[in-house]
């Protein structure tokens, strides 16, 4: 998801167009200027007129200049003026002085004008130099999972010789599957050659591709007055991996129930029928004998040993992700719980099993296949698979299923998750698929198989946000 191209307008340089044409124009229509025509009035209204609208034009050429490079998808560097609510009433009240100044001969109301005037100029220069020669870098995690938080770590790096930059704010700009974001942080103080840090934390609740960036840096110290921003800052992109959750005793005691697993796999090598691999938390089904007093009573919670099967089969995991033309709030909600219980059940055959692998595909809109041993990077693979898959029509699930028929897999443990009623799936099927273990995506049986962490669930009742972001204070280095 890219960023469109958005004009934003420089009110600030077209204040001052609208301010350099006054001059002008009072200079040549007042009877009184026009009277005395003396050196120091024609620099002062002309030079101070001709200055502004200068600056103004150029003010609004940048903007166009960044609106096209947008467009074109190029990095925009190019700066901002923008004058707050504050700023406009307050460039409001120093136009009323000055007319009235002009008009009524008043040397009062121009003191005024000018004591007024002096603070909004010099914050506009002061923030100008506050914003130059920054740099930001930014930390992406390596990877992401959707429900679980992660940080985002900005790095701010002043590399001014002598001044220091004040007051800078750093906005973030996040494109998620549901909606852009802009989390920021704050950096009170970045010395001159120095480097400060911050970060903000993200719950993603959707998988998906996440854009991160342009960052755009601004600052109003020290009046408030104007603000000047700049951005600047690569566009990074992260893949946030669907939502895995723990597989329970219902899923396990399936998979016991399944084919007889001496007649599908194969031995290797081992100590006996039963290996010991891990300990575990105690699941409800659980044999009693293989608890583990010893770390029980260390943990203070029911521990058990967990054993691995000598013959362990592999898996073949077809997803059938259909969605209907005109798809409801029920139906994502069932292509999102089957791609994370396929996640889930990915995660636990590889973890369960070490010289066991997964055969992955999806038929959606599109067909995407993937495959994963006990290499960590071929998890990540498999996980980014099913973190980018889009649901749709899956108009060839039946010549998948056949292909994957008529090739060797009898040793494999074939499993297809679909988001139809079983008795459609079952119509389109071929004839020769009893292989396969149908299971229908829907969460009140889901729920009997595997849990979720309830975190994302709070979190997203408690904002209609997608992504919750929060920012620090940052910590010198």
């Amino acid at each position: 998801m890219r960023r469109r191209g958005r004009w934003r307008l420089s009110w600030l340089g077209l204040a001052a167009i609208v301010g350099g044409l006054t001059l002008v124009w009072l200079y040549f229509n007042h009877p009184n200027l026009a009277k005395e025509p003396t050196g120091i009035v024609t620099a002062v209204y002309l030079g101070t007129g001709v200055i502004l609208i200068l600056w103004g034009v150029a003010s609004l050429l940048r903007d166009a200049i960044g609106f096209f490079g947008n467009l074109r998808n190029q990095p925009s560097h190019r700066y901002q003026v923008r004058m707050p609510r504050e700023a406009v009433i307050y460039f409001l009240i120093l136009l009323v002085l000055c007319a009235g100044a002009l008009m009524g001969r008043s040397n009062m109301l121009m003191l005024v004008f000018g004591l007024m005037a002096g603070p909004f100029i010099l914050n506009g220069q002061v923030t100008l130099l506050i914003v130059n020669r920054l740099n930001v870098t930014r930390t992406l995690p390596a990877r992401a999972v959707c429900g679980e938080s992660f940080s985002v770590k900005l790095a701010l790096t002043n590399r001014k010789r002598v001044l220091s930059s004040w007051m800078v704010a750093a906005e973030d700009l996040v494109q998620t599957p549901l909606e852009p974001l802009q989390p920021a942080v704050l950096f009170a103080c970045v010395p001159p050659r120095c480097q400060r840090e911050a970060a903000y934390q993200i719950l993603p609740v959707r998988r998906g591709l996440y854009d991160f960036g342009p960052v755009r840096v601004m600052s109003r110290f020290p009046l408030g007055l104007v603000e000047r921003s700049f951005e600047l800052g690569s566009v990074e992109q992260l893949v946030v991996y669907p939502r895995v959750g723990r597989l329970e005793a219902g899923w396990h005691r399936l998979a016991d129930s399944g084919p007889s697993v001496s007649s599908q796999v194969v031995a290797r090598a081992g100590a006996g029928d039963d290996e010991f691999q891990r300990l575990r938390e105690y699941r409800g089904g659980d044999s009693p004998r293989d608890i583990h007093w010893r770390t029980t009573a260390r943990r203070n919670e029911l521990m058990v040993r967990e054993y691995e099967h000598s013959r362990r089969r592999d898996l073949f995991l077809v997803i059938d992700l259909w969605l209907a033309p005109r798809p409801q709030a029920r139906d994502h909600e069932r292509v999102e719980l089957a791609v994370s219980f396929a996640a889930s059940i990915c995660v636990d055959h590889l973890q369960a099993a070490t010289d066991s692998a997964v055969d992955l595909i999806v038929c959606g809109e599109q067909v995407s296949r993937a495959a994963a041993g006990s290499q960590v990077a071929s998890l990540d693979g498999l996980l980014e698979t099913l973190a980018l898959v889009h649901a749709g029509p899956a108009l060839t699930l039946a010549t998948e299923l056949r292909a994957a028929l008529s090739a060797d897999r009898d040793r494999m443990r074939k499993i297809l998750l679909t988001t139809r009623r079983r008795k459609l799936v079952e119509s389109t099927l071929p004839p020769d698929s009893d292989g396969f273990e149908i299971i229908e995506c829907e969460p009140a049986l889901i729920a009997n198989y595997v849990t979720y962490d309830d975190s994302l669930s709070r979190a997203s009742s408690g904002s209609g946000s997608g992504v919750h972001s929060s920012g620090f204070w940052p910590q010198g280095r």
